[in-house]
């Protein structure tokens, strides 16, 4: 597998250098869940399922796209195509991406994948202008960069909200696959029950901060979860039968 080569962008080490479309998603071919922030829900949860993850060393919850049924497993790419309509934002960027400017740092800067197939000088979109400004394609991306940045702060408040409420719980998902029941563990999801149970003024709260319409996003986009199944199934059909 491919080492990454992740270095500051420099407008004069990279005053030739374009990002090509091709195989614009293989860096993420193994990846079967995808970080989303809470504005997405809604989109996203329109064809992917919604979960929360809980990452071990921090204790912190972290809504994800899931896009796979095991690691390394991503249903959502066919013959190296994305084969959604949604693009989640934590993946429209790459290979650019934005990495402290030294540890311990708040300081955001702007780096580059130089490993990615899709970094070349002859193919895709210019990352600077002739004159050595900054390119529209590297400002958009830039523009998006922080906005994800500034979007994950406010996905963090909202799920410690939904946390401090007793409301994130883990459950196994059992699933039928090819007539065998498989269990995935390690899944949280919002427990409608105790959602139901609120008081008044704790549901008021959440309906005040604009959170009502992004857990009911998430609680609905789990039937999405038979999409992947079917997707699954008719894979190891595919392959037993080759």
């Amino acid at each position: 597998m491919e080492q990454n080569k992740i270095v500051g962008l420099n407008k004069e080490t990279h005053a030739k250098t374009k990002i090509s479309n091709v195989r614009a998603f293989n860096h993420i071919r193994n990846e079967h869940m995808l970080p989303v922030v809470v504005h997405e829900f809604v989109v996203a949860g329109a064809e992917f399922p919604i979960v929360f993850v809980k990452d071990p060393a921090s204790e912190r919850m972290q809504p994800v796209a899931l896009l796979g049924l095991a690691a390394g497993q991503n249903l959502m790419l066919k013959e190296e195509k994305w084969d959604a309509l949604y693009v989640p934002r934590v993946i429209r960027n790459y290979p650019l991406i934005l990495v402290q400017e030294a540890p311990e740092s708040d300081r955001l800067m702007v780096a580059i994948d130089e490993a990615s197939e899709r970094v070349n000088e002859t193919e895709g979109f210019p990352l600077f202008n002739d004159d050595s400004s900054e390119s529209e394609f590297l400002n958009v991306r830039k523009q998006q960069m922080v906005e994800f940045v500034d979007f994950s702060q406010i996905t963090q408040n909202f799920t410690e909200k939904l946390k401090s409420l007793g409301l994130i719980t883990e459950q196994v998902l059992t699933l039928t696959i090819n007539d065998e029941k498989r269990n995935i563990n390690g899944i949280h999801m919002v427990d409608d029950k105790k959602l139901n149970e609120l008081s008044d003024e704790a549901f008021l709260e959440l309906r005040k901060l604009g959170y009502i319409p992004a857990i009911y996003a998430h609680l609905m986009s789990l039937q999405h979860t038979q999409k992947l199944v079917q997707r699954l199934a008719e894979l190891e059909a595919k392959t037993k039968a080759s």
